[in-house]
């Protein structure tokens, strides 16, 4: 078999699942990358997988003219058909289908069987979650399930994979192409598990906007947090930096101990941070997210956590026992949950247990398995 994944954005999660998809499916199967060249570069030579450049990678909608939603997903259309016809797959995988989904529905059928990977979805959080939407994020949510509802019921459209479990068990009391659970793949470097002296502080690690909350972080330590340790490692999108150095300039004038490389740090290096801090700081300001692929890299290194408790990977940490989830309004509740772990040289004994069966029972080698089944190419 034959099989094209289809991948127009580049930067953190994008490149990972690329490999990771890649990884799984390479040993069974004929594997097309069609990327631009960033998601390339880093797939690297030991995969034995076929390459197709797409150039720049997708570029962001409003950052110019004629770069509005509609004009960007149908030049992806048009762009994910070019590579269908330069690979002659038997399957395809859009592997964040989650932009074009209004426009995929209805664009001319494709020569191949197509899969989407929808990263995110909001329908579910009120009812599996607890998580109230406003009108305005009810409306989108439900249109876009509308949206992927017309898009299963094509004859091109094989399978939609979710990093949900809520979302997919929603897909599959519908009709059509069949909606598939995807676990978090596997660590690509397992992190040091450090005895609890060598440990010491807060770790932030990840793409960083607006969404990762540290507006809220600066205000939560602006008192009472003198020589607290805190490390961020990550890349901050472009517009977001000038505000970034205002926050981070609060926290050092309160006293906090930064420690920052806004680069792209070796994922290794990133890794042995994990593994040396009491806790790891998630995000306090984005409810969207299914859950955080940092939750499973603290997991990893048994690192607990903190994280608002108004998002789907919040209620994750509440129910596997991982870490403390604040308010994320309240800046008080988020200190005290900080230095209530990176005070106590214990905090990662504690949580230790509930860190590993997140990490290797519930996610484990599943990535793999299930992406094989998908295609049946596990026999």
């Amino acid at each position: 078999m034959r099989i094209c994944l289809f991948e127009w954005n580049a930067g953190g999660h994008h490149n990972f699942y690329a490999r990771a998809f890649a990884e799984a499916l390479a040993p069974r199967a004929e594997v097309v990358v069609a990327a631009p060249e960033p998601v390339l570069a880093e797939l690297g030579s030991d995969l034995g997988v076929t390459t197709h450049s797409l150039g720049e990678p997708r570029p962001r909608p409003g950052a110019g003219e004629g770069l509005d939603k509609a004009t960007l997903a149908k030049r992806e259309i048009e762009l994910l058909r070019e590579s269908i016809a330069a690979s002659r797959p038997d399957q395809a995988i859009i592997l964040f289908a989650d932009p074009i989904l209004r426009w995929l529905a209805s664009a001319p059928r494709f020569d191949c069987r197509v899969s989407a990977f929808v990263m995110f979805a909001k329908a579910q959080l009120p009812g599996s979650y607890g998580l109230p939407l406003s009108p305005k994020e009810r409306a989108r949510a439900a249109f876009k399930e509308l949206s992927l509802a017309r898009w299963r019921r094509r004859r091109d459209a094989y399978a939609v994979f979710g990093l949900d479990q809520a979302a997919v068990a929603r897909w599959q009391r519908r009709r059509g192409a069949p909606a598939r659970w995807l676990a978090e793949p596997r660590l690509e470097v397992e992190p040091p598990r450090r005895r609890p002296e060598e440990r010491s502080g807060c770790f932030l690690f990840g793409s960083i906007d607006r969404r990762k909350g540290i507006d809220r972080l600066a205000a939560a330590l602006a008192e009472g947090c003198e020589g607290l340790p805190l490390t961020i490692y990550g890349s901050p999108v472009p517009e977001y930096r000038e505000q970034l150095e205002r926050e981070l300039a609060a926290l050092r004038e309160a006293g906090v101990k930064v420690e920052t490389d806004l680069t792209r740090v070796p994922y290794a290096a990133a890794m042995e941070a994990m593994g040396g801090a009491r806790c790891a700081l998630l995000s306090f300001g984005w409810k969207e997210a299914p859950g955080s692929r940092v939750l499973i890299e603290a997991a990893g290194a048994r690192t607990p956590v903190v994280i608002g408790n108004d998002n789907v990977a919040g209620r994750i940490v509440e129910r596997y026992g991982l870490g403390l989830t604040p308010d994320p309004d309240d800046p008080a509740a988020i200190r005290d949950a900080i230095l209530e772990l990176a005070l106590d040289p214990g905090a990662p004994a504690r949580y230790e247990e509930n860190l590993r069966r997140y990490a290797e029972e519930v996610h484990g080698d599943r990535f793999v398995e299930q992406v094989r089944a998908a295609f049946e190419l596990d026999r």
